[in-house]
């Protein structure tokens, strides 16, 4: 049985309850707020099956520093989705770009392993991208080991849309 423990790894996340406020004077979008929605995670690479899961969850920016933001995600479990949580932080500039690390309880890497029979070689929770309006987006590369295939890219795109 196939188990996806989603888990921020690429993807947008539509900041519904983001305030544009620059509480820092500096140019800087404000992150802070709460959002609800799903996380939607796609998992492609050479000589793999492209999948496709849709899982609730919520990202809290709870606190916010000039450029550096912290907070927490959850996943709730439902269908092929493991409940999930962790810790977000990250750093976003004036010009909206955005590198993000997570820290969980569990992971995506567990259940992508368990349903392709690779091995993840890279590290999974560090991420890049891009906020602009209510839009954040961000994306990892890893690098599995493949039984049919040998070493592969792989790419995480997660997508969590507010509600």
């Amino acid at each position: 049985m196939r188990r996806a423990l989603l888990l921020l790894t690429a993807g947008m996340i539509s900041l519904a309850a983001c305030s544009d406020d620059d509480p820092t004077g500096l140019g800087l979008p404000s992150l802070v707020g709460t959002y609800d929605g799903n996380w939607t995670v796609t998992v492609e690479g050479p000589g793999l099956e492209p999948t496709i899961d849709v899982c609730p969850g919520s990202v809290s920016v709870d606190e916010q520093s000039a450029e550096t933001f912290e907070g927490t995600f959850s996943q709730t479990a439902a269908g092929e989705c493991e409940a999930g949580s962790g810790f977000v932080t990250g750093v976003v500039t004036a010009a909206g770009a955005v590198t993000i690390l997570l820290g969980a309880s569990g992971g995506g890497g567990p259940a992508f392993e368990e349903s392709t029979g690779c091995t993840l070689l890279t590290a999974e929770n560090s991420y890049t991208g891009f906020y602009a309006g209510d839009v954040l987006s961000f994306d990892t590369n890893l690098t599995a080991r493949c039984p049919d295939t040998g070493d592969v890219t792989v790419t995480w795109t997660y997508a969590f849309e507010g509600s």
